[in-house]
């Protein structure tokens, strides 16, 4: 493959959107300069607000399977300057203000988009614009969250050898190689931001796109959480595999209590009802729970994810620069691959629960 070759196939799978284009990116830019705030949320608030009780939502730490006490939105699923970069001849962290700005406009108009999901008479969602529009917002949501964002800086820090390796495997060239490393930013943090809009653009809305899209009204409360985006690999494949958004058999995304956002891979037909009965929704509610990075959130009261029992999510061991220098191209490469992949918490599990809403995967 050759770099001409390379950029004309991410040209023909470029994501085309407003939100994405030059034009809107300039626009945040200048709103962001007047952007002073430090607490960054990854998931919106907005969003969480569509579970509040008296304002506050109801916070469940997974693995501990400890409920906290009710908090504001605003109050959870943010962390200090995520989107950040060292200043100029200063050691201190400042905000890239204008990815907060962006993410802001977009989440503005999105409110109202997960408005009309929710008030469908059908479940099959036909309205072009609104998944094309839901597509960018849900893509910007996968690359936003922590453990995204952790994941691609280890990817980004990886020794060259073994990234070298990695897209060999891809069918990448060494020029094309080369010239993917001259493109990237020195700073990492800058080079994570970058990468999460690509990831939007090559890969994730595309995919979420093509998919087929229906609303599935719940008997029971359907919870949410800190990576609200659930991609399930489905039959035939085992409990600890994750594929992520080309290849998942559906992808998840609760919008409101009662209602829940299914994308069926496009070989894949949605089948009445639009209902989840209560087994059914237990199980979408136990897979949303297993999902979370660290907290599942419901509105007060509704006492769900604390009587939902997952394994708690292994956390792997980080090397030193001094350890990393002594690792050999092909032990660097294995580490780095199974770093930046998703992992499931069954993985290693004999007693996994099976895929949820076995309809889903019958074509």
């Amino acid at each position: 493959m050759t770099v001409g070759d390379l950029m004309q196939m991410m040209a023909a799978i470029r994501f085309e959107h407003r939100w994405l284009a030059e034009e809107f990116v300039a626009e945040s830019l200048r709103l962001g300069e007047q952007e002073r705030g430090k607490e960054h949320h990854y998931v919106p608030r907005m969003y969480l607000k569509r579970w509040a009780v008296d304002k506050k939502v109801q916070p469940v730490l997974v693995d501990r399977r400890q409920v906290s006490p009710p908090q504001r939105p605003k109050e959870v699923a943010k962390k200090t300057n995520l989107y950040s970069l060292p200043a100029p001849d200063s050691t201190m962290d400042q905000p890239l203000r204008w990815i907060e700005k962006h993410l802001s406009r977009i989440e503005d108009e999105c409110a109202d988009r997960l408005d009309q999901l929710a008030c469908l008479e059908h479940g099959v969602v036909l309205d072009d614009e609104l998944k094309r529009d839901m597509s960018v917002f849900l893509g910007l949501q996968v690359t936003r969250t922590v453990s995204n964002r952790e994941r691609s800086l280890l990817l980004i820090n990886g020794p060259i050898g073994a990234k070298r390796e990695f897209y060999r495997r891809m069918g990448v060239s060494e020029a094309a190689f080369d010239t993917m490393l001259a493109n990237t930013y020195t700073d990492p943090k800058v080079e994570a931001i970058n990468l999460m809009f690509a990831d939007v653009r090559y890969t994730v809305a595309g995919s979420l796109y093509r998919r087929e899209w229906a609303v599935y009204r719940t008997s029971e409360p359907i919870v949410t959480c800190d990576d609200p985006v659930v991609f399930v690999a489905g039959p035939p494949g085992a409990r600890d595999v994750t594929v992520g958004a080309l290849f998942s058999a559906a992808v998840l995304y609760p919008i409101s209590p009662e209602h829940l956002l299914v994308m069926l891979r496009p070989d894949l037909r949605h089948n009445e009802p639009y209902l989840l009965n209560q087994a059914e929704t237990r199980s979408a509610n136990h897979e949303i729970v297993a999902a979370a990075a660290s907290t599942a959130f419901e509105r007060p009261g509704d006492d769900i994810a604390v009587h939902l029992e997952v394994p708690v999510r292994a956390q792997a061991a980080e090397l030193d620069d001094d350890q990393v220098a002594q690792l050999d191209d092909v032990t660097a490469l294995r580490l780095l691959l199974d770093r930046v992949t998703p992992r499931s918490r069954w993985a290693g599990v004999p007693d996994a629960p099976g895929w949820p809403v076995p309809r889903w995967y019958t074509g």
